[in-house]
């Protein structure tokens, strides 16, 4: 069966990604690539700096702007993030849907059916509605923080009101610099629910795994790695709880302590945002294991019977020793069978999205803690 070799674009629609389409940013030299992100992170942030020093003189611009490093993070770090994360993605999914063929996990039988579940994906993602949907959700919240002074919160870009009043570095954040901001993260929440959606719809189909696939989880292992092209955006969403997080400590002079639930909560979220999507396969997984452990214990009984015939023979006669190789190989089946795991989550995708959450919160961490101290005392609680 031939492989398609149709681009999946699985991080697409959208009004930013369509912008992004036709410039041809994917077409352009990775050069480019930064300078076109650098100069729309720029367009975001570096009037907000300009407009602010100006109005507010050096003394607030410092204790106001500088030290507001929400906003840098969201405007110079996680825009960034999220523009750059959709390659790997995209790429990724690519593979992944060629691989399904690839390895005629995906054949004539199931093609169509799993075909159904990309047609409707793709339907999803090109939707019209869920672009009103995000464009109402981005300026809604824009009437709510233009109306609730950011929701009377000092502490988030404090220095877009003077006297009470939205400055014009403050219209510019609200107008054009969080919205852009809001339109990826809106998207890419999109996006992880398409992920999600696709998992739950293919692991309804009669895909041809085995139990026998050294990767020990029926021959989906590859998903884990597709998964784990969700880690720029994990990072990405970490950060912008971190640096929230920071400002309150900057400029409420809250403890971390205070906050750990709330915290806590937080990153507790993100991890299972981005782990739990591999669960979904495990119906399927149980399935396939089912199916083989039943089917090689129905074929062995014949088999079985007939050994157990000969060996009988063998101890009343003594001759004709009975051929025991088809015990090894039969044994090595269940054996394998048996192992085989139907949670896709392992050990090196568990760290390393566990790594996207935590490394954030290091610095606002290390604001109250030293990381020195930290350190030690998590070895002295290992050692002890």
């Amino acid at each position: 069966m031939n492989v398609p070799t149709k681009d999946y674009a699985f991080a697409a629609g959208g009004i930013l990604w369509k912008v992004f389409d036709r410039s041809k940013f994917q077409a352009k030299s990775m050069r480019q690539k930064i300078l076109f992100v650098f100069g729309l992170a720029l367009l975001c942030w570096l009037p907000l700096a300009v407009l602010s020093l100006f109005i507010l003189g050096w003394s607030q611009f410092y204790l106001l702007f500088l030290r507001d490093i929400s906003t840098h993070v969201r405007l110079l770090l996680v825009l960034p993030i999220l523009i750059f994360a959709r390659r790997s993605v995209n790429n990724s999914f690519n593979n992944t849907i060629s691989f399904f063929y690839q390895t005629k996990i995906v054949d004539n039988a199931n093609k169509e059916a799993f075909e159904q579940v990309i047609n409707r994906i793709e339907k999803l993602k090109n939707s019209k509605i869920i672009d009103y949907i995000i464009i109402v959700l981005v300026y809604f919240s824009f009437f709510l923080q233009a109306n609730n002074r950011i929701n009377n919160a000092d502490t988030y870009a404090p220095w877009h009101l003077v006297n009470g009043h939205i400055t014009v570095a403050g219209w510019w954040y609200l107008v054009i610099s969080l919205p852009v901001l809001q339109l990826l993260l809106y998207r890419w929440l999109y996006t992880i629910i398409l992920w999600i959606v696709f998992l739950r719809k293919i692991s309804k189909l009669d895909l041809h795994l085995s139990s026998l696939h050294p990767d020990g989880v029926g021959g989906l292992g590859f998903l884990q790695y597709t998964q784990l092209s969700f880690f720029p955006v994990a990072l990405a969403f970490s950060a912008l709880s971190a640096a929230v997080t920071n400002n309150l400590i900057i400029f409420s002079g809250i403890s971390i302590v205070d906050y750990k639930i709330a915290i806590g909560s937080v990153l507790v979220f993100v991890l299972l945002l981005f782990m739990l999507p591999l669960l979904l396969l495990i119906p399927l997984l149980a399935k396939v294991k089912r199916h083989y452990f039943m089917q090689y214990s129905l074929q062995s009984w014949p088999i079985t019977r007939e050994y157990e015939e000969e060996l009988k023979a063998f101890y009343k006669t003594g001759k004709e020793h009975p051929d025991t190789s088809w015990h090894v190989d039969l044994l090595g089946s269940f054996e394998k069978t048996h192992e085989m795991k139907i949670i896709l989550i392992d050990k090196t995708t568990l760290i390393a999205f566990t790594a996207a959450v935590i490394i954030p919160f290091l610095p606002v961490i290390a604001q109250q803690v030293p990381l020195k101290e930290l350190f030690f005392n998590l070895l002295g609680k290992m050692m002890g």
